[in-house]
């Protein structure tokens, strides 16, 4: 469209040019040229300054049109870009903990994603506090310094938002509150993230033959064989005294077949096998206050469960894999 404009523009002036050259020559010839003629020109004259006005003006309105329509896009794109960093933020956050390989993913997407659409000075402050956050990644099991790289991260999320003018912002009494919130979850996200880290440990040796996990009731579970078999082995603090009890549980209504390993045929004891143990080598109330644990404690623990699978149960002298294959055989 602008390219026709210009075109067009061109031609007027052509015209323009030989219109007003008949103008000169009707004066400069006065009488020579037909009244008719020189009427029809100095009215084309006028035309054709109107037609050039009137084509300069669309050139503007098309160039404004476009740079808004372009400004529109950018911003779009600006606010895509933004929005998923912020998402992407809390995906690391999520378990509260920031490790150097998803700071720099974190660094890439800056460099890629965020730069390119920020001022100067937004960039370097979000790289600022990017940089805070790697100085405590060493020192983040310290709830002060978890508490210090979230503040860093919500400094971030109102660079961004200042740069896109949501108007919103986490300004220091809606921290405060946040903080508070915090303070609930956060021993939950730890405890999470110990058994985590215990579940890897276990499945790095057994993983063939406790082929699923899952966290549930503030326990770790781990199945035992394939799900057919409906046997569990549990490890976690029942009683809510902080010993860390180990022991094999199949619900007793559907898997009937485990009957004479069960320490009850009835009653709150009828789902669990012989042989459970207490392992006190590991404070279960530790991890459910999502205090600092170890990793040699975890590792003892996990090694705990590796021998607690392999040794007999109870005083059958069976493993329970024999005892498995037996009841299902």
């Amino acid at each position: 469209m602008k390219r026709f404009k210009n075109k067009l523009l061109i031609a007027l002036a052509i015209f323009l040019a030989i219109s007003l050259s008949l103008f000169v020559f009707s004066i400069i010839y006065e009488g020579e040229m037909p009244k008719l003629v020189e009427n029809i020109n100095n009215s084309a004259i006028g035309a054709i300054f109107t037609a050039i006005i009137t084509v300069f003006l669309l050139l503007g309105q098309t160039e404004t049109e476009e740079d808004k329509e372009r400004n529109v896009k950018v911003f779009e794109k600006k606010s895509e870009l933004f929005n998923n960093f912020i998402e992407e933020l809390w995906k690391v956050w999520e378990d509260r903990n920031i490790t150097l390989e998803e700071l720099s993913h974190l660094l890439k997407l800056v460099s890629k994603d965020i730069i390119p659409y920020t001022k100067p000075e937004s960039a370097k402050s979000i790289l600022n506090s990017l940089n805070a956050i790697a100085s405590e990644v060493n020192t983040q099991e310290n709830t002060a310094n978890k508490k210090h790289m979230q503040s860093h991260l919500y400094a971030i999320i109102n660079t961004l938002s200042e740069e896109i003018g949501l108007g919103g912002a986490i300004h220091q009494d809606i921290a405060t509150e946040l903080d508070k919130l915090e303070d609930s979850i956060l021993p939950y996200l730890i405890g999470k993230k110990y058994m985590n880290e215990i579940d890897e440990r276990v499945q790095e040796k057994l993983g063939d033959f406790l082929t699923n996990s899952k966290q549930e009731n503030g326990c770790l579970w781990f199945q035992v064989g394939n799900k057919k078999n409906g046997l569990w082995l549990r490890v976690g603090d029942i009683n809510n005294n902080g010993k860390t009890y180990i022991g094999y549980w199949a619900d007793f209504w559907d898997y009937r077949q485990y009957a004479p390993y069960r320490y009850a045929q009835k009653g709150k004891n009828k789902d669990w096998l012989i042989g459970d143990v207490v392992y006190g080598g590991f404070d279960w109330n530790l991890l459910r206050k999502g205090e600092s644990i170890s990793s040699e404690s975890l590792n003892h623990l996990a090694t705990e469960i590796v021998d607690f699978y392999k040794k007999p149960v109870g005083g059958t002298g069976k493993t329970i894999d024999e005892i498995i294959k037996e009841c299902n055989s």
